[in-house]
């Protein structure tokens, strides 16, 4: 049998999960037409709250990456940096990642691809102009 203490904490408990799950649900408004290729603010504020346990995700981002494993993993800032970055390229990455993945290697995120465009569309928004500037240059160049 049950003590009654046990109840009343189980009780509260479930109340409180029950709060919890409504205050979130409606914190989060459902957006009823977004741009196609992605939000960057929807991505910058979905990076801060999932990315940066382990990436720099921006100067601003409230407390350091806690990843002290092997080859940290790089700054949201350098991977938009990367010769050929674009959002498209960062979308296959991510749903290409496994969900189980070598050691040291980063796990499936889980998003969806509306989550995708938008953490993309984020990320290149940190290209620096001179790193988009002479990408353009070396593609006109090679026509």
């Amino acid at each position: 049998m049950l003590s009654r203490g046990l109840v009343v904490f189980v009780v509260v408990a479930a109340c409180n999960a029950l709060t919890a799950t409504a205050t979130y649900a409606q914190s989060k408004p459902i957006a009823q037409s977004k741009p196609v290729d992605g939000s960057v603010e929807a991505g910058r504020d979905l990076a801060l709250n999932a990315c940066t346990g382990c990436h720099m995700v921006a100067r601003d981002q409230p407390y350091p990456p806690i990843y002290k494993g092997k080859g940290h993993p790089p700054d949201f800032k350098d991977i938009a940096n990367k010769p050929d970055m674009n959002a498209a390229a960062l979308r296959n990455y991510l749903a290409s990642l496994p969900v189980v993945p070598k050691t040291g290697k980063m796990a499936n995120p889980d998003l969806t691809e509306e989550e995708m465009r938008d953490v993309s569309n984020f990320i290149m928004t940190l290209r620096d102009e001179s790193s988009a500037s002479s990408r353009d240059e070396t593609a006109a160049s090679s026509r």
